[in-house]
This record gives C-alpha cells, sequence and structure tokens, in this order.
C-alpha cells in the first residue's frame, strides 16, 4: 500500500487546471492507478480553460455514476463518491493480470477506457546496493571528488513491455550532495524503456542516505502520458493517454522495490 501511495504522489495530475484548450468543450479529466492487491481511487476533476466566456455543463464531478468492470468475469462495481471528485468501491481489489473498463456519462456522453494490470518485474538485479559520492560545493575542500561507476539495474523482458524506474530518498533529515542545490527534489525517474536494463548514475542522486528505488511495469498507455508531460509544453490536463471522451489516464502498474545507499567517502 505504501508504494501505491507513492506511486499515487509521482504520477498525479493536478486537479481543475487552467489551460488554452482550443474549441472548449466540456470533458471531465481522470486519473486512476490500478496497483495489484489496492483498493482503487478515481480522480475525476474539470477542465477549467483561461477564458472565462466558455460555457460549461451542469455536470457535478461528486455526482456521478462511475463503475469499473472486471472484463474476464462480468463483474461491474459501482464506485462511491467521497466527495471531492474522488470515487472508490471497497469491494473492488485489484489483481494482476486482469483487464478492467472505467465508465461513466457526462455531458451527454461516456467516459471509458480500458487497462491490463501488468505483471511484477522479473529477476530484477542490481550490480551494487551502495553507491559512494563526494560532497560537493563545500568551502575549503581540498580532496578530488569520487567518480563512482552507475549502479546497473536489469530484469528479464521477454517480451519488450515497458518499465519506468522511480527512485525517492527516504531520509527524514536530508543532506545535500551538492550544497549549493539547495531546494532540489527528493525523487527522480528514468526515462521508460523497453528493454532489460538501465543504470543509476550519480548525478540523478541529490542527497545522501537510503533510496526507495521501484522498477514499474507500465502499460503504453502511461508511456505516452509520460511523453507528452515531459516532451510538451501541454497542461497535465490536456493529455489524453486512453480516455474516451475526455482526458487523463487510467492505466494498471505493478513494481518491485529494493533500496540503494548512497554515503559519502
Amino acid at each position: 500500500m505504501k508504494r501505491l501511495i507513492w506511486i499515487l504522489v509521482i504520477l498525479a495530475m493536478g486537479s481543475c487546471q487552467k489551460t488554452n484548450l482550443a474549441g472548449f468543450q466540456d470533458k471531465p479529466v481522470v486519473q486512476a492507478y490500478l496497483y495489484p492487491d489496492s483498493i482503487p481511487v478515481v480522480k475525476i476533476s474539470k477542465l477549467i480553460p483561461f477564458s472565462s466566456d466558455m460555457v460549461f455543463s451542469s455536470m457535478d464531478v461528486t455526482k456521478l455514476e462511475v463503475t469499473i468492470t472486471e472484463q474476464s468475469s462480468g463483474t461491474q462495481y459501482l464506485l462511491s463518491s467521497l466527495g471531492d471528485g474522488s470515487y472508490q468501491s471497497k469491494d473492488l481489489k485489484i489483481s494482476e493480470g486482469k483487464t478492467y473498463e472505467l465508465s461513466f456519462p457526462y455531458n451527454g456522453l461516456t467516459v471509458s477506457a480500458t487497462t491490463t494490470v501488468p505483471g511484477k518485474p522479473q529477476d530484477v538485479k542490481l550490480t551494487a546496493s551502495s553507491m559512494i559520492i563526494s560532497q560537493r560545493g563545500v568551502a575549503g575542500a581540498t580532496q578530488a571528488p569520487t567518480m563512482p561507476s552507475p549502479i546497473g539495474i536489469s530484469w528479464t523482458n521477454s517480451d519488450q513491455s515497458y518499465y519506468l524506474l522511480v527512485v525517492r530518498n527516504i531520509e527524514t533529515i536530508r543532506e545535500l550532495i551538492n550544497t549549493r542545490e539547495v531546494g532540489a527534489s527528493n525523487f527522480f525517474r528514468n526515462q521508460p524503456v523497453n528493454t532489460g536494463y538501465t543504470e543509476l548514475s550519480q548525478q540523478s542522486f541529490k542527497y545522501y542516505g537510503y533510496h526507495l528505488v521501484t522498477l514499474f511495469k507500465i502499460q503504453p498507455e502511461y508511456v505516452i502520458f509520460f511523453q507528452e508531460t515531459s516532451n510538451s509544453s501541454l497542461s497535465l490536463t490536456e493529455i489524453n493517454a486512453n480516455i474516451k471522451n475526455g482526458y487523463g489516464i487510467f492505466t494498471g502498474v505493478n513494481g518491485y522495490s529494493t533500496y540503494v545507499l548512497v554515503g559519502k567517502p
């Protein structure tokens, strides 16, 4: 469950963001990530344009009839509103390998999306569980910096599926590697790859201490979402990864987690 909460923090989109979308239509923005053995939350928000003369429907995102159907059995779950645009059914527990369809009416159209929850990454191996990095930006320091080799991460990928590596420093009190990088983020992620190998380089780490390293197996819709949010100036709420008659993403993920320690010489 902690891993699920963390992926929601990293991958979540902002709600009710303003956009310069031309030919504005009142369509919902969906965000939902299905993780095995979890009870998913579907977040629905409105797309709000910069212009004040756009016409909105009377749809209330807190009062929608949202369902998720598990396709192999045909079992349909009606999700309950949590009051803030979020929906959940405690009867629905996500299973690995299952395909799920999201559906709800909105402004005269049916908003829908389908995703399959992938299997867990297999045979994950790290070339090292720690890395030694010299501190930089310290006044009067004369010691030559160490240049550690990257930590290689390999796994079995016989079907060329996509994987995403996400790393987060988990220390309560964080010490910067480069003392000049005040305010540096405590997490980073690599580009999605469809190979069986990636690396953790010293340049990616901003803090000393333990880091939670999670390799996620992801679906093609999340690759689209990642590329659009990383390589364009579009608002997150303007991106449609796999939502019919709406924006956002509805996707299955699965992950393997381990820890890497970054220390001083």
